[in-house]
């Protein structure tokens, strides 16, 4: 059986050299084009440009969301409706790994509805990603989901352990989640696909056919929605003016376009262009190694090993109970983006900071030794400018203060709207500590303008 050394990328990967990455030997690429109904990635048109311009072939896959809102139907839509006009020459994919609070039996039953629904509106064959333990212990069998080829994640040499819905059968297997590809600045998943993940080419059917047949239309440009515009400067146009169209900086503009001289544009030329004023919900890349659980292991003496928490290991995992582990199990462990994990001296710890009179992301980050860019990420900010006093941010620092003295605020002011357990999530904090910590009686009565210990 055929192997083709393979690629998977998504917005966390940056920009990307594609000659560099085809010189390197990658010959296959798949790119994340949506998740849910409220995300497209922004790089998604950049990539399939690049990728196909130096000869590689192209794959898509979609982030599902399980639940009732967005139903699997409509998720199905919007992923074939985002790589709309784009020519796929591997099956599209379902990306599975979450579970949404559902059953094994619901949980399998809303992915096949998503499969059904995106083959016929695309008229193209589909496929499903998932990890070793997931398909272990989260998917119902006998449903009919083994009849869609599996790509399998597990991160180890020997290749992935059998799973009850496929077996030992795949057809395409992400090994590594810290690879190094020339073109690429960040660690790299690296994937090795086989045949049975290609689409046959008979089932390459012209745009023209129905759309029930077909990725319908012509090549969809991308759109704000989408994160990124292609605009071709008219005369009159300056870097300025335009940035200020888009709600962006002319600094961004300049720098995303290679531009020497930003007083110097000319009419036809096409710039790309991330609008400020977007609202894509990212997903933080966290990166991992792995660890086979031996016998007597806990989750706590994991994460001492490791120096890292039984939370971060418990949702890296999505553990439904973090006191029950197997002998042999695999677990992700979080590390560092070169694949280390944290030492006593380099470790970052997760703290909360309430916005002052006068502050500024960029005083924010000098005071606890980190990055505006660091805090935006952590925090989903939307707009480095605008925070406000009051407002709670997650600062990722190297400085520990675990009484959160005087570098971090202790006390808390009760809001309008504020509950117990809402301010506990805000800290990220344990909902009983809380209530001990204030010597509360009545968590269900707490008073707008209390002043509490956080």
């Amino acid at each position: 059986m055929a192997s083709y050394r393979g690629i998977d990328v998504s917005n966390w990967s940056g920009s990307i050299d594609w000659e560099e990455v085809a010189n390197s030997g990658v010959e296959v690429v798949i790119i994340q084009a949506s998740e849910g109904t409220f995300y497209r990635d922004p790089y998604l048109h950049e990539y399939y440009d690049g990728a196909k311009a130096n000869g590689l072939k192209v794959g898509f896959y979609h982030f599902f969301n399980p639940g009732s809102s967005p139903t699997p139907q409509e998720q199905a839509r919007y992923f074939v409706d985002t790589i709309r006009g784009l020519d796929s020459d591997l099956k599209l994919i379902l990306d599975f790994e979450q579970i949404g609070g559902l059953d094994n039996y619901e949980l399998t039953l809303q992915a096949i509805e998503f499969l059904e629904e995106v083959k016929s509106y695309s008229g193209l064959d589909t496929a499903i990603y998932t990890y070793t333990y997931f398909a272990q212990h989260y998917l119902y069998e006998g449903l009919g989901l083994s009849d869609y080829p599996l790509w399998i994640a597990q991160l180890s040499e020997g290749g992935p352990s059998p799973n009850p819905i496929w077996g030992d059968r795949y057809v395409a297997w992400q090994y590594s989640d810290t690879g190094r590809v020339r073109g690429i600045n960040v660690s790299t998943d690296l994937d090795l696909i086989y045949d049975g993940m290609f689409l046959d080419e008979r089932e390459d059917i012209p745009k023209e056919q129905k759309r029930s047949q077909r990725v319908p239309g012509d090549r969809r440009e991308p759109s704000t929605q989408s994160g990124v515009i292609y605009y071709t400067v008219q005369l009159g146009d300056t870097l300025s003016s335009i940035a200020q169209k888009y709600d962006t900086t002319v600094h961004e503009i300049a720098v995303i376009n290679s531009i020497a001289n930003p007083n110097l544009i000319y009419v036809g030329e096409v710039l790309k262009i991330y609008p400020g004023n977007r609202t894509i919900k990212k997903r933080r890349k966290i990166f991992t190694t792995t660890y086979i659980v031996q016998s007597g292991d806990t989750l706590t003496s994991i994460a001492i090993k490791f120096d890292t928490t039984v939370e971060a290991i418990e949702q890296l995992n999505d553990l439904p109970n973090p006191n029950l582990i197997y002998v042999g199990e695999i677990l992700k462990i979080p590390t560092d983006s070169r694949g280390n994990t944290s030492s006593p001296s380099t470790r970052q710890y997760i703290k909360t900071y309430i916005v002052q009179n006068g502050d500024t992301l960029s005083s924010i980050a000098a005071k606890f030794n980190t990055t505006v860019q660091s805090i935006v990420s952590l925090n989903n900010i939307s707009n480095p400018n605008l925070i406000y006093t009051g407002q709670v941010l997650k600062i990722e620092t190297s400085i520990n203060t675990d009484n959160r003295g005087e570098n971090f605020n202790s006390l808390y002011t009760v809001q309008k709207g504020d509950t117990l357990i809402g301010i506990a999530k805000k800290f990220g904090i344990d909902y009983k500590e809380l209530i001990e910590k204030n010597n509360i009686t009545n968590p269900n009565l707490i008073y707008v303008g209390e002043v509490i210990r956080v």
